[in-house]
């Protein structure tokens, strides 16, 4: 299932440049640290590399919406 916002945006990560392996690289890393159970780890890891301060002020639209 593929995640639009609510103007029905998607992400397309399918070109080859630094910017999209970095991407792709710490998504992999997080899905290595949920697969070893550290939820929260993991957590604190996207928030940290996508310089996110609390995950909830960005779902704000999503959960009023």
């Amino acid at each position: 299932m593929k995640h639009k916002n609510k103007d029905g945006i998607s992400l397309n990560y399918t070109s080859d440049d630094i910017h999209t392996r970095l991407v792709k690289e710490v998504i992999l890393e997080a899905l290595d640290i949920l697969e070893e159970g550290r939820h929260y780890d993991c957590k604190e890891f996207l928030k940290e590399n996508f310089d996110i301060v609390e995950v909830e002020d960005f779902m704000g639209d999503i959960k009023n919406g």
